[in-house]
């Protein structure tokens, strides 16, 4: 099944363990254990599926390994929260996101418009050139402060340069030159929650 931005995602079985094929423009075959146990593969258009079979076979011990340790650690606090939890997460971005707005619309010469808050699931933050908004993650609370920061100076980036180009990762490199160190902080649970990752 052919998803978007040239993505394709398929079931596939490797001795009786369902495995997710995620086919997707990426360099190497990743493989993560999710929070409720479902493995997951991401590979290249162009590496067969034997080779993928094979990849999850030779870690078949790190899966149940991962498995195990994930069963022992508390709930996911994504989907675990309550209410009162997610306002407390919106509160916390609220108050820190307005001064760093204001701090790097100084720096980079630009003007934020609209300023939302949102509890996504699937990116930290989005930016409308047209129109300057900014919407920003309140899972963002949960995370180290410098992770705001960087979601707040890319975001404002793109009203300067609106893809992401490697003219748009250069400013980004001139604007915060540890950004990459703050991204890769995000694409992890919070301490101690979520899943497990192994690349080939």
């Amino acid at each position: 099944m052919r998803g978007q931005r040239g993505t394709e995602a398929q079931t596939i079985q490797v001795d009786g363990l369902g495995v997710q094929l995620i086919r997707k423009r990426v360099k190497n075959v990743n493989l993560r254990v999710r929070r409720d146990g479902t493995v997951a593969v991401s590979a290249p258009f162009h590496v067969p599926e034997r080779e993928v079979a094979a990849f999850v076979r030779a870690k078949r011990a790190w899966v149940e390994r991962a498995r195990k340790r994930l069963a022992q650690e508390p709930a996911d606090p994504f989907e675990s929260a309550t209410e009162a939890d997610r306002a407390e997460w919106k509160a916390i971005v609220q108050a820190f996101a307005p001064p760093l707005i204001q701090k790097w619309e100084r720096i980079l010469g630009v003007r934020a418009g609209k300023l939302a808050f949102r509890n996504m699931k699937s990116r930290w933050g989005s930016c409308q050139p047209g129109t300057g908004r900014i919407c920003l993650n309140t899972r963002l609370a949960l995370y180290p402060p410098a992770c705001l920061e960087y979601v707040v100076v890319h975001e404002l980036c793109h009203l300067i340069m609106h893809g992401h180009s490697p003219a748009f990762y250069g400013l980004l490199d001139e604007a915060l030159p540890g950004w990459r160190e703050a991204r890769s902080r995000l694409s992890s649970p919070p301490e101690g929650m979520g899943a497990f990752f192994m690349e080939e």
